[in-house]
């Protein structure tokens, strides 16, 4: 049976792999795309960062510190997909 712990290091090995192909897009891409794909590029590596701290019982580290900036960062691309997505329809009103 798999603990707990282990589940972190998974998802902390998965979060990162996801991060290697955002990596790339990021560097490919162009315009506003890019910019949403930079924040979810940080978010998917301070996640990762997370469960690996998990992983190491750093509690302080992780839950403290790295698991709220994780929320605020996804917050910012929710935020950051409204504002790109409002102006694309205030473009094609006009």
């Amino acid at each position: 049976m798999i603990d707990e712990a282990n589940l972190h290091l998974i998802s902390g090995l998965a979060f990162f792999s996801g991060s290697v192909v955002l990596s790339y897009f990021s560097i490919k891409s162009t315009g506003r795309i890019r910019i949403l794909a930079i924040i979810f590029l940080v978010f998917t590596l301070v996640h990762s960062l997370y469960h690996v701290t998990s992983y190491f019982d750093q509690e302080l580290l992780s839950e403290g510190l790295l698991e709220p900036l994780s929320v605020i960062i996804l917050i910012l691309f929710g935020v950051s997909y409204m504002i790109i997505k409002s102006r694309q329809e205030i473009k094609t009103l006009e």
